[in-house]
């Protein structure tokens, strides 16, 4: 064996590993941004510039963060990540997604939560450091005894048949949840239910994040509020798919509809009066 043959054996174990890397970054890339794929490529099909298409989600849309999790998992253990750590991280993927489904925790309240968490930790560190009273390390070690592990197995079952429910909530967003917003008027499809169309002259919108976690779960996701000349609340379009986003994009149709309005009030004040 030349040196030649010797050089090149020896860097190919430092040449594969960066392969791995990439080909698995790859992976994990595709299934946990697959979501925000496929709704990027439902949103880009309304080809008009002056119409905007928007879906609200259904709960079961927010699976999509423990389906992605479970199957990144169970491709990185026990290869990358020990059984330990990925049942952890699933254990609390998993308790965001309930956490989300279950209140609506706005930006405050968030805070607020977080504050109290916050101050309940540092009163039982005192009490600890005190009055040697054990308080959070014998709930640490609780959860550690209990020594959850990621069994793959079990985990992709669960994420397949999770994926069921998510299927249907996007079909569901596509046939019975989307949103065409227009200068002149806002068009709401209902599969096998027909149509419903909203005249927006004289209608205000605004934006309202309710909930911060579903915020993240559906990509910057948020409520659309119509509202009249006397702040009653005529329309509410909840769990927008993406509004961070599209705001903009929505914004300068719903000015559109505006700059109309304006300028046909105007033609007619300026209207001089029929002769007799």
């Amino acid at each position: 064996m030349n040196d030649n043959e010797v050089a090149s054996n020896a860097s190919e174990p430092s040449t594969n590993p960066p392969k791995r890397k990439r080909r698995l970054r790859g992976v994990l890339v595709a299934i946990v941004g697959s979501p925000y794929f496929l709704l990027r490529w439902i949103f880009r099909r309304s080809k008009p510039v002056d119409e905007v298409v928007v879906f609200s989600a259904p709960p079961a849309f927010y699976l999509w963060a423990v389906i992605a999790v479970g199957f990144t998992l169970g491709a990185l253990v026990p290869g990358i990540v020990n059984e330990r750590t990925a049942a952890w991280a699933f254990l609390a993927v998993l308790f965001y997604f309930l956490i989300a489904i279950l209140h609506d925790l706005g930006l405050k309240k968030l805070l607020l939560v977080t504050l109290l968490i916050a101050l309940l930790w540092l009163f039982a560190r005192y009490m600890e450091n005190l009055h040697h009273t054990v308080i959070i390390g014998r709930v640490l070690k609780h959860f550690a005894d209990l020594d959850p592990r990621f069994d793959r197995g079990t985990v992709h079952v669960l994420c397949w048949l999770l994926l069921i429910p998510w299927s249907g909530a996007m079909l569901e967003m596509v046939f019975d949840r989307k949103k065409k917003f227009s200068p002149n008027e806002i068009a709401e499809f209902h599969f096998g239910e027909g149509s419903e169309l909203t005249d927006r002259s004289g209608l205000r919108f605004v934006t309202k994040y309710r909930d911060v976690l579903e915020t993240i779960l559906s990509f910057g996701g948020g409520d659309l509020i119509a509202i009249d000349n006397h702040q009653t609340v005529i329309k509410r379009y909840e769990n927008i798919v993406g509004l961070w986003f599209y705001w903009r994009k929505l914004d300068r149709v719903l000015h559109q509809r505006a700059t109309l309005v304006d300028e046909e009030e105007g033609k007619t004040e300026k209207a001089p009066d029929s002769p007799a």
